[in-house]
């Protein structure tokens, strides 16, 4: 399947190209060949990286049979993308083009554990621990069924795993920003059943400090001495919320300032203090919410500037949930991090996604997608 197509680059010249599909890169033709990256889809504009360069398709320029062409295109390159709007939430910060968004299905997860390169999602093998490859069901629906594993931090699926290849991983990260958003349902009786050993959890840490790249480290220390941010989105956790004050209705989300060498500056990394406190990390949602059906679990992440904070922000079905936090920008001062600066090393760093629960606690996840200005600021090997 062919159509000519043309773009607008940056100096305004209109480059007529032959487009064509080779496995999950566009490749454009104009006299050479060119891999063209896909970055992401929104609606009916498409963003492709060629050489560097970021280009927008605005589907509507063309024809119909065009259109179709660049859908199928996107859907056969990164799963699929259907042509929704962006949440509100995202639209108000900015972030309006979608830049990770695939069904689970055989071509976007890895779910023999190759650790090959081109898929969107890959089995927990962080920190020494294996999944299960047989407690990951993927769905025909394109929705994945977790069964659960035993990790230790409820892990079983992440967008990045370790390699051995120069970059130290494969998947993709992302930075820069962006509203992060799964939608999932779960039994809270399962997990209030096998008392709360292991829990469905939508959750991720920084690639930098998790992969041990250089920029994990914090400048100035000294060697093994990281830096990295943890951000959780939901974590049905909350023991003694649910348990003993019988409020089933809420969850956990929180941020996590870890640095230092580990078990020499702490036991494992040190957690920064002056954060948020325990009751502020309590989610609350409606009374009559069932966990059973599918709801939407949104993180709003903004960088701070040299003039503006940084802030994020917690979802809960498109409306904000509990407190949220701000920061300054973190310009490698001294240890330990603090007020104003603390949660601002998320700046930095690249944030690595992953989806988890315990034994006997099936969480099956509808879809996750991300919401950013660019995909510039991602990170995919």
């Amino acid at each position: 399947m062919k159509t000519t197509t043309h773009f607008l680059a940056l100096a305004t010249v209109i480059l007529l190209l032959t487009a064509s599909l080779e496995g999950r890169t566009f490749t454009y033709k104009n006299g050479r060949k060119v891999e063209a990256e896909l970055v992401g889809m929104a609606g009916n504009q498409v963003a492709i990286k060629v050489g560097g360069q970021t280009l927008n398709i605005v589907l509507a320029r063309f024809s119909v049979a065009d259109q179709k062409f660049i859908r199928e295109s996107v859907v056969v390159a990164s799963g699929h993308y259907p042509p929704t709007a962006p949440p509100q939430e995202a639209i108000d910060a900015g972030y309006r083009l979608r830049t990770f968004s695939p069904e689970f299905r055989t071509d976007t997860v890895d779910a023999r554990s190759t650790g090959d390169r081109g898929f969107q999602w890959y089995p927990w093998t962080l920190f020494g621990h294996k999944t299960d490859l047989g407690k990951i069901q993927l769905n025909p629906d394109g929705s994945v069924t977790l069964l659960g594993d035993i990790t230790g931090p409820n892990g079983e699926l992440c967008t990045a795993v370790p390699s051995r290849s120069r970059e130290k991983f494969v998947g993709t990260v992302f930075g820069g920003g962006g509203y992060l958003e799964a939608t999932f349902r779960l039994n809270p009786n399962d997990v209030i059943a096998r008392k709360f050993k292991g829990w469905p959890s939508w959750w991720s840490v920084s690639a930098e400090r998790t992969f041990g790249l250089e920029s994990g480290y914090w400048a100035g220390q000294a060697p093994g001495y990281a830096h990295g941010i943890e951000a959780d989105f939901f974590e049905y956790d909350l023991s003694d919320e649910v348990v003993n004050k019988h409020r089933v209705n809420c969850y956990g989300a929180c941020m996590h300032d870890w640095y230092g060498i580990w078990n020499v500056t702490c036991k494992g990394f040190c957690q920064a203090k002056g954060g948020p406190g325990y009751r502020d990390n309590i989610r609350v949602v409606p009374a009559d919410t069932d966990f059973n059906q599918y709801h939407r679990y949104g993180f709003l992440w903004v960088p701070a500037t040299e003039k503006t904070k940084g802030y994020a922000k917690y979802y809960f079905d498109g409306k904000e949930i509990g407190s949220g936090w701000s920061w300054e920008r973190f310009t490698n001062q001294t240890p330990p991090p603090v007020p104003p600066w603390l949660f601002g090393v998320i700046d930095k760093h690249h944030l690595l996604l992953i989806l988890g629960t315990g034994v006997g606690e099936p969480m099956t996840v509808k879809s996750v997608a991300v919401w950013q200005k660019s995909g510039d600021d991602n990170l995919r090997f």
